[in-house]
């Protein structure tokens, strides 16, 4: 993400991952790095990670599986559910409980088939109906304020897609690492 800085000069802010539908296996390879092992086990991992780029830290949750179906191929799955400060120690001095899945009641990402990690919500699709209605109203209202103060030019119209971009962003709305 890129804004205008004094002076007009470009600066580059990283990308929160919490921000993405779809995070590429490399993306996360080069940028979340290990914080401090919680539990080790045989075929469970259980550790605190960050975000290099942003300082936003994880919860990681691996596990090897055997599977009999697929002639005792080993298959590994993985799984990241964003927590705050707060949680980050509380976890690091063994004062809250992380085992899979008792302990992940908000959304996370886990790792398919596609290369890549996505969203994952246990506690299933949420209704944004209203959210999006109220945003289709906010669009509606800036197009009507547009249009009505005779803007035109490459650089309002920018200004105006911008503006309703942000609308959209998880930073202003509810995201789903934040449920």
């Amino acid at each position: 993400m890129t804004t205008q800085g004094e002076g007009g000069m470009e600066t580059e802010f990283p990308l929160s991952i919490r921000h993405l539908r779809f995070v590429p296996q490399d993306l996360l390879d080069a940028r979340i790095v290990p914080v401090k092992g919680l539990r080790q086990e045989e075929n469970e991992t259980y550790r605190l990670v960050k975000d290099s780029l942003t300082g936003e830290h994880y919860l990681h949750y691996g596990v090897r599986h055997v599977n009999l179906a697929a002639g005792g191929a080993e298959e590994e799955f993985h799984h990241l559910m964003p927590v705050e400060h707060d949680d980050v120690i509380s976890y690091a001095l063994g004062a809250q409980d992380f085992h899979y899945p008792e302990n992940w009641k908000k959304a996370y990402l886990r790792n398919g088939p596609a290369g890549g990690f996505v969203w994952y919500d246990p506690n299933g699709a949420v209704d944004r109906s209203a959210e999006y209605d109220a945003i289709a109203a906010q669009i509606r209202e800036k197009l009507h304020t547009f249009r009505r103060e005779g803007r035109s030019g490459t650089e309002e119209m920018q200004k105006l897609i911008d503006d309703m971009e942000r609308l959209f962003r998880p930073e202003t709305n509810k995201d789903p690492s934040s449920e």
